[in-house]
């Protein structure tokens, strides 16, 4: 469980240094898209620790 919370972790970092990296508005949402269900997998996980 820990370890997929550190994937997550990192999927989320990856995503903001990508928006950072891109200065499109266009990339920023689609990152926004992808990164809300991995918080809701996060906040899952961290109810079963």
């Amino acid at each position: 469980r820990v370890l997929t919370m550190a994937v997550n972790l990192n999927r989320l970092t990856t995503g903001t240094m990508n928006v950072n990296a891109g200065h499109k508005r266009t990339s920023k949402a689609r990152i926004i898209h992808q990164i809300q269900p991995i918080r809701g997998i996060t906040k899952f996980l961290l109810y079963f620790v």
